[in-house]
């Protein structure tokens, strides 16, 4: 059987990236305002995160909000806000895609920029290959 598929952009994704003392399993380069980075790529996470110093740097308030639920992450229950704030991938080949995501901010998260499923991924269609030497995110 044979799957073709179409895509409109691709980049290169990183393979066990260290930012900091974070091992981003998958990570894919993204622009939030004028600001370039590295963010994991992790469709089980609900949310986009942003740790609060880059919050901060984009003009973000860190005060948490009480009407929002806590959110379960791998560090505990964090209390925090949501925000919508657009990240754009961008590509090797193709032109860039801007995401109007939510994501959530907590002055308590001590881990990485994370593209969440919600609000976020389940927006665009993608696929990765992992072929060794390719190692690509097709992204449209």
């Amino acid at each position: 059987m044979t799957f073709t598929q179409q895509y409109s952009a691709w980049a290169a994704y990183l393979a066990d990236y260290r930012a900091g003392p974070h091992r981003l399993v998958v990570a894919v380069e993204c622009r939030l305002g004028t600001l370039s980075v590295f963010a994991l790529l992790d469709t089980a996470a609900e949310w986009c995160v942003l740790p609060p110093e880059m919050a901060t740097a984009l003009g973000f308030d860190l005060e948490p909000d009480p009407a929002f639920p806590p959110y379960s992450t791998r560090y505990g229950l964090l209390f925090g806000r949501q925000e919508r704030i657009p990240v754009t991938l961008l590509p090797e080949e193709g032109e860039p895609l801007e995401i109007d995501a939510t994501w959530f901010i907590s002055p308590d998260w001590p881990g990485p920029i994370v593209l969440g499923w919600k609000g976020c991924l389940e927006r665009l269609r993608f696929a990765l290959d992992p072929t060794p030497g390719v190692e690509r995110f097709y992204f449209g």
